[in-house]
């Protein structure tokens, strides 16, 4: 007798289920292709205007300011050394014998140079408000301790770990906010950022001025009260950014607290439309590998070594300058060395806002690396004191504009969240060698007025102003060849390079 056939129950919540899973399926599909064709410039996304604005103005406030407010105090932790020897600190550690400032001064580089790309990738997995906080706590607790300092061998050591510390904050930031901004926006911001820095840290003179007359002779034990107070100030900062600092924009997404689920959507949707993607990407060895052997890269990034040569140059010999090349008093001498960053923020402002409103980068960098040239070279040979203080200005501005133009050229003119990463390291690491070409350049024995010094970076300016008169055809001539589908740049047919 046959067995009777089994029969089979539906189950009901199984079905369902499957259908769900289907029902997702398909709208993630619908989704992902709608996101390629936004990409590939397809398909015009219907972004609310007003949405928009409001999403740049909120990112604008809580991005911006603390960012910027974490770099002055790098900057005045890692300058504050000129101040500091007109204060008394040659003396108390024997830092004017021999080469000993170069030395120190060059130190802070190595740590600075080796250590940026290993920081971006720590940043990626530890996250921006954490990693970017615990580097600032860092080398505050490190600028604090130098004002013990004994002798010049401990100034140099606790140098080194200052540039160990600091390396990561400015690739990281640059990084951050380039993961937020679309290509034609970032100029501005990085303007913002890097000058209100440049601009705020040059006060710190002013502030150093105040603060050696805490001890009882400011000319001679002043300098301790400098790297003390302004150590603890850093660590009150660090403090700050670790609840103001946000998450790269897929954390954002994902977490929706700074952001509403709409401008989320908004911020995703940008991101898409501008590069290809709103999802981070891991930081591999085949990345940093495409990105060391892309020439572009290099061409750009000597660009951007050569304002940061010139540029530490200045904040670092400035006020030894006044001091003792022309003639001011201390007091003087912490006072002019204001006035041109703060002319030179308002000069990079105006730049950055034309240079994004006409999309080119190259006609600029000419037009500062030319500024930058006519101000060392007024410092340098003229005679009387004002028209060489009138060189700082031009100085200031000229090359302090080359970095900011360099820095925003170079992050849009590549695609991809980890290249991206890679790049902000790569170009950092450029400008320590652009610290260390400074420290090499202005030499203690042609002190006070560094004529060789102001020459090298002269000469530094000049052949980056000739590689961007190389580099643009070559540009140009990519995105014609891309224009008539002969090649693919970065990825994408709708990308192309800018000049």
């Amino acid at each position: 007798m046959a067995e009777p056939r089994p029969v089979l129950v539906a189950d009901p919540e199984a079905k369902m289920e499957t259908s769900q899973h289907s029902l997702e399926h398909a709208e993630d599909a619908h989704i992902h292709t709608k996101d390629l064709r936004v990409a590939e410039g397809e398909l015009d996304p219907n972004i609310d205007v007003g949405l928009e604005k409001k999403i740049k103005r909120k990112l604008d406030l809580r991005l911006v300011p603390i960012l910027a407010a974490i770099y002055t105090m790098a900057l005045v932790d890692r300058t504050n050394l000129g101040s500091a020897r007109i204060a008394g600190l040659d003396e108390a550690t024997g830092l004017a014998v021999g080469n000993r400032a170069s030395i120190t001064i060059l130190v802070f580089y190595v740590g600075y140079i080796i250590f940026e790309i290993p920081s971006n990738m720590a940043l990626k997995r530890v996250g921006p408000a954490r990693w970017l906080s615990f580097l600032t706590f860092a080398w505050g607790l490190v600028t604090l301790g130098i004002g013990f300092s004994k002798n010049w061998q401990t100034v140099a050591i606790c140098r080194v770990l200052l540039g160990i510390c600091e390396a990561g904050l400015f690739p990281g930031c640059l990084y951050l906010m380039a993961s937020w901004y679309q290509k034609f926006e970032l100029q501005k911001r990085v303007a913002i950022y890097f000058m209100s820095g440049s601009f705020l840290s040059s006060f710190a003179n002013i502030l150093c001025l105040g603060l050696t007359h805490i001890a009882d002779d400011p000319e001679t034990n002043g300098w301790k009260y400098i790297f003390i107070v302004q150590g603890a100030i850093t660590i009150a900062v660090a403090i700050t950014a670790w609840f103001i600092i946000v998450d790269f924009p897929e954390g954002e997404i994902q977490k929706a607290k700074f952001l509403s689920a709409d401008e989320a959507e908004v911020v995703r949707t940008r991101l898409i439309r501008d590069r290809g993607s709103s999802e981070g990407e891991r930081v591999s060895w085949n990345t940093i590998k495409d990105v060391c052997l892309d020439w572009r890269v290099w061409s750009l990034c000597f660009v951007y070594m050569a304002g940061a040569a010139a540029v530490y140059g200045l904040l670092l010999f400035l006020p030894i300058v006044l001091r003792l090349g022309l003639g001011y008093s201390q007091t003087k001498s912490y006072l002019l060395a204001a006035p041109s960053a703060a002319v030179a923020v308002v000069f990079v402002f105006l730049v950055s806002i034309v240079s994004d409103k006409y999309r080119v980068r190259a006609p600029f960098v000419i037009l500062e690396g030319s500024l930058g040239i006519i101000g060392l070279c007024m410092i340098g040979f003229l005679d009387h004191p004002t028209p060489r203080y009138v060189g700082s200005f031009f100085g200031s501005c000229g090359c302090n504009a080359l970095i900011v133009t360099a820095a925003a050229w170079q992050q849009n003119n590549i695609r991809g969240d980890a290249k991206r990463a890679v790049l902000a390291a790569v170009q950092v690491s450029c400008a320590g060698m652009g610290g260390i070409y400074s420290a090499l350049v202005f030499r203690q024995q042609d002190s006070p007025d560094f004529v060789p010094g102001l020459v090298a970076c002269c000469a530094l300016v000049a052949w980056s102003m000739l590689l961007t008169i190389i580099t643009v055809p070559l540009l140009i001539r990519a995105n014609r060849q891309a224009d008539r589908g002969e090649r693919i740049i970065e990825g994408s047919a709708s990308f192309r390079y800018v000049w």
